[in-house]
C-alpha cells in the first residue's frame, strides 16, 4: 500500500510540475502560449486513450509486472524531458510520458483486491488516492524553489526523472503479487478483446460508475484550474486566492482518507455517494459566490466531496462479482471515459467566461455536475457488505 501511494504521488508529481515551470519552458524554446498548453494537454489526451489497453494488459499479467513497466517509463521519459533540445522532442516526450502515467489507475483496484479484504477495500482504496494531491501539492509548491535552486527547469525533470527511477528500483525489490490464476482468470486470457468490451459494456455499473468519474473528476479538475481566477475575478486579492485555492487538495487529501474508512467500517457505499453529491452542488455555488472565512470552508468541502465519491468510485468496482477478472479492464474504461471531463469542462468554462464576461454561469453549470452525482448515486445499487455485494 505505501507503494501504491508512492506511485500516485510519483503520477501528480510528475504531471503538475510542468505548470510552475510552463513560463520558462515557453521563452526559453520560443514557443507560443498554445504550444505551451499543448505541452500539458498531450499528457491528458494519452492518458484518455490508453488506459483502457494498460488495463487489460493489467487483468492478464498482473499489477507488479504493469505498475513496474509503467514506473520504469515514467522515469525515463521524465527524466528525458530535461534533456529535450527543442519543441518537438518535448512534445514527444511528455506524449509518452502521458502512455506511461495512464497505466497507474487501471492497477489500484487490482493491487487493493490482492492484498486486502473487500470490507477494507474503501481505505486501501484511500491510501493510494492520497499519494495524489501529495503530489499536486509538491508538484505546485515545490517545483517553483528547486528551479530557483537548481537554476533551471530543466535540472528540476532531470531530479524528479531520478526520483522516478529510485521508485522504479523500490517496486521490483519489493513489491510482490500473490498471483493465483484462477479459472475465470484463464478464461478470460482466452478471450477476444471484442468479447472483452462486450462484457463491460453490458454491464449497468460501469455506466453509473463513468457518469460518477466523470461528474466528480471534471468538477475537481475544473475547479483546480479556474478557481483562482474566479475568486480574482470578484476583487479577491492573488495571494487570498491561491490560498482559497489550496483547499481544494486539502480536501483531496482529508476526503481519500476518511471517506473509505468510515464507508467500510459502516459497510455500505451507496449512502455516502448520496450525501457527498448532494453537497456538491451548493457548496461548488457556494464557493464562487461567496465572500469571507467562509469561502475557506467552502472550497475544502468541493475537494472533500467530489474526490470522496471519486474515491468510492474506484472502490465499487472491487466489490462487483461480475468484475472479478475485469477489475483493471473496467477502471480503465471508466476512468477514460470519466477524464474526457476534466480535459473538456476546463475549455468550456474558458468559452463561457469569452462569451459573458462573467462566470456566474461556468459555476452554475458545475454545481448542477454536483449534484448529477446525487442523482447517479440514487441508480446505484449497495455493494457494501451491508448490500451482500451483489450488486
Amino acid at each position: 500500500m505505501g507503494l501504491g501511494f508512492l506511485a500516485t504521488l510519483n503520477m501528480h508529481l510528475l504531471l503538475f510540475s510542468y505548470s510552475p515551470l510552463i513560463n520558462g519552458i515557453r521563452l526559453e524554446m520560443g514557443l507560443s502560449n498554445a504550444q505551451a498548453g499543448l505541452l500539458f494537454s498531450v499528457c491528458i489526451l494519452t492518458l484518455m486513450v490508453l488506459r483502457v489497453p494498460w488495463g487489460m494488459f493489467c487483468d492478464r499479467k498482473g499489477f507488479r509486472v504493469t505498475t513496474g513497466l509503467a514506473l520504469t517509463l515514467m522515469g525515463f521519459f521524465g527524466l528525458l524531458r530535461g534533456f529535450a533540445t527543442d519543441y518537438g522532442m518535448f512534445l514527444a516526450s511528455q506524449f509518452l510520458l502521458g502512455a506511461a502515467l495512464s497505466a497507474i489507475i487501471p492497477c489500484l483496484p487490482k493491487l487493493v483486491s490482492a492484498w486486502f479484504p473487500k470490507q477494507k477495500s474503501g481505505l486501501a482504496t484511500g491510501v493510494c488516492m492520497a499519494g495524489f494531491p501529495v503530489g499536486d501539492v509538491l508538484g505546485l509548491s515545490v517545483t517553483p524553489y528547486l528551479s530557483t535552486l537548481l537554476g533551471n527547469w530543466r535540472q528540476v525533470f532531470q531530479l524528479y526523472g531520478a526520483w522516478s527511477l529510485l521508485l522504479m528500483v523500490l517496486w521490483w525489490k519489493f513489491a510482490h503479487e500473490n498471483f493465483e490464476k484462477t479459472p475465470e482468470q484463464t478464461a478470460y486470457e482466452y478471450r477476444s478483446l471484442r468479447q472483452d468490451f462486450a462484457i463491460l459494456f453490458r454491464t449497468k455499473e460501469i455506466w453509473l460508475l463513468t457518469g460518477l468519474y466523470f461528474c466528480a473528476a471534471g468538477c475537481y479538475d475544473t475547479a483546480l484550474v479556474w478557481l483562482a481566477e474566479i475568486l480574482r475575478s470578484k476583487g479577491i486579492s492573488p495571494f487570498m486566492a491561491a490560498t482559497v485555492g489550496s483547499m481544494l487538495p486539502l480536501g483531496f487529501f482529508a476526503a481519500s482518507i476518511s471517506v473509505g474508512t468510515f464507508s467500510d467500517r459502516l459497510g455500505s457505499r451507496k449512502p455516502f455517494v448520496l450525501i457527498l453529491g448532494l453537497l456538491s452542488g451548493p457548496v461548488i455555488y457556494l464557493t464562487g459566490t461567496i465572500f469571507g472565512p467562509a469561502l475557506y470552508v467552502a472550497a475544502f468541502l468541493v475537494g472533500f466531496c467530489t474526490v470522496g465519491v471519486l474515491t468510492l468510485t474506484l472502490a465499487i468496482p472491487i466489490e462487483l462479482p461480475k468484475l472479478s477478472s475485469h477489475l483493471s479492464s473496467a477502471l480503465g474504461l471508466i476512468s477514460s471515459l470519466g477524464n474526457a471531463s476534466s480535459f473538456l469542462l476546463p475549455i468550456v468554462v474558458g468559452q463561457i467566461k469569452d462569451a459573458t464576461g462573467a462566470f456566474s454561469l461556468a459555476i452554475f453549470m458545475l454545481a448542477v455536475m454536483g449534484e448529477c452525482m446525487f442523482a447517479l448515486g440514487l441508480a446505484l445499487r449497495e455493494t457494501g457488505r451491508n448490500g451482500g455485494g451483489n450488486a
